[in-house]
C-alpha cells in the first residue's frame, strides 16, 4: 500500500511533442484513482511513467516516501495489467501467474500458495492447467489481474484492462475490480478512455487532455461542477448541449440569451453571475437536464420551450430525442420513454434552470 505523487511530471519526445506537461496529481494510499480522457490525452503514458516503463522529462515521481524517478521498473514495488494481457502463450494459467514470483526466487510452497489464493478470489482455480488459448476473453482478463495480485505491490496500475472484452462482460468486470480492491485494500491507478468506467469505479476521476490534466474530483462533482468545457463535454453521453450565449440584466433579473432561448437565472445564482453580462458566453445544458411536461419532476424550476423531434431513439429505459428549435438550433435531450415521442411531431418541453452551466467563451472555464 502506498501514496503516489506527480510532482511537475512532464514527458517531452525527441521530436519536440509533450505527451503530459506538468502533471500535479496526489494519489493517496488505498484510493481508486482513474484516469480518463480521449486517446492521445497523455493517461497512459503518465502511467508508464510511473511503472519505470518511460523515463520522465522533467519533475518528480514519489511512490509513498520514496523518489522513483531513475528507479528501474522491478524495483518499483508496482503491477501493471496490460490492454493487451500479454500473457505466454506456450505457459499455462498457473505459471503465467506464478512466473514473477519465480524470478524473485519466491519458494515453491509459498508460490503455489499465493496463485492458488488468487485464483480462488478470482474465480479462475479450475482453468490453472489451460493454456491462454483455452481462455475467453473474460478469462483471459482475470488471469492477467490474478498475475498482478500475486505480486502483493504496493501499487496496481491497470492500462484499459477491459476494452477487449465485449459490452456485457465490461459491465461485470467494472464490479469484479471494485469489489477486487475494497477486499485488497491496495493502491489502484487506472486508466481507461471509456467515461462509464471512470464514473462507476473510480473514488476520484482525473480528467486529461493533450497531456493537460484538466479535473480531480469525485466522479460526481466532476459530472456536476465541470472546470471547463472540455470536461462538461467529455463527461455525459450523449453530450451536454452547448450554446452561443450572453447574460442581460433586466428590472434588477439576470437573463440568458441564447439565439431563442431567453431562460432566467434562479435568484440564488444571480450574484455569481453578474459581472458576466453582456459578455460572451457559453451556456451548457445536459440532456438530461431537459423534460417532457408530462413525465417533469416534481421539484425543479422549469422553463418552457417548444421544439421539433427530428430524430428518436427509444433505448427501452430511457429516449434519446434530436430536437430543433424556431431559429434551427440543435440540442438533445433524455426524455422519459413513457412519452408519446415520434420523429416530426412538435413537443412541448421543459428545461430545468437550476441545472445549466455558464462557461466563459473565451477561456471556457466554467464561471
Amino acid at each position: 500500500m502506498a501514496r503516489v505523487v506527480f510532482e511537475q511530471v512532464t514527458k517531452q519526445y525527441d521530436n519536440g511533442y509533450v505527451a503530459v506537461k506538468d502533471l500535479n496529481l496526489d494519489i493517496g494510499d488505498q484510493e481508486f484513482v482513474v484516469l480518463v480522457g480521449p486517446s492521445g490525452c497523455g493517461k497512459t503514458t503518465s502511467l508508464r511513467m510511473l511503472a519505470g516503463l518511460e523515463e520522465i522529462t522533467s519533475g518528480n515521481l514519489y511512490i509513498g516516501d520514496r523518489q522513483v524517478n531513475q528507479a528501474p521498473a522491478k524495483d518499483r514495488d508496482i503491477a501493471m495489467v496490460f490492454q493487451s494481457y500479454a500473457l505466454y502463450p506456450h505457459m499455462s494459467v498457473f505459471e503465467n501467474m506464478a512466473f514473477s514470483l519465480e524470478l524473485q526466487g519466491v519458494p515453491k510452497a509459498e508460490m503455489r500458495d499465493r496463485v492458488q489464493s488468487a485464483a480462488k478470489q478470482l474465480g479462475i482455480e479450475p482453468l490453472l492447467d489451460r493454456k491462454p488459448k483455452q481462455l475467453s476473453g473474460g478469462q483471459r482478463q482475470r488471469v492477467a489481474v490474478g498475475r498482478a495480485i500475486v505480486r502483493n505491490p504496493a501499487v496496481f496500475l491497470m492500462d484499459e484492462p477491459l476494452s477487449n472484452l465485449d459490452a456485457k462482460l465490461r459491465v461485470q468486470a467494472r464490479a469484479e475490480l471494485s469489489r477486487l480492491h475494497q477486499k485488497l485494500g491496495t493502491t489502484f491507478i487506472y486508466v481507461t478512455h471509456d467515461q462509464a468506467e471512470a464514473m462507476t469505479m473510480g473514488s476520484r476521476i482525473a480528467v486529461m487532455n493533450q497531456g493537460i490534466l484538466q479535473q480531480v474530483d469525485t466522479p460526481q462533482n466532476v459530472y456536476e461542477h465541470p472546470n471547463n468545457v472540455f470536461v462538461a463535454g467529455f463527461l455525459g453521453s450523449p453530450s451536454m448541449n452547448f450554446f452561443d450565449a450572453t447574460l442581460q440584466a433586466e428590472d434588477g433579473e439576470l437573463k440568458v440569451q441564447a439565439g431563442s432561448l431567453t431562460l432566467p437565472v434562479p435568484e440564488e445564482m444571480r450574484s455569481r453571475y453578474q459581472e458576466y453580462v453582456n459578455r460572451p458566453l457559453i451556456l451548457g445544458i445536459r440532456p438530461e437536464g431537459i423534460y417532457t411536461s408530462t413525465y417533469a419532476p416534481s421539484g425543479i424550476q422549469p422553463f418552457p420551450i417548444r421544439a421539433k423531434l427530428s430524430v428518436v431513439e427509444l433505448m427501452g429505459h430511457e429516449a434519446i430525442v434530436y430536437c430543433t428549435l424556431p431559429d434551427d438550433t440543435e440540442f438533445i435531450a433524455r426524455l422519459d420513454p413513457r412519452a408519446k415521442l415520434t420523429a416530426g411531431d412538435t413537443l412541448d418541453l421543459q428545461l430545468d434552470t437550476s441545472r445549466f452551466h455558464l462557461f466563459d467563451k473565451e477561456s471556457e472555464q466554467a464561471i
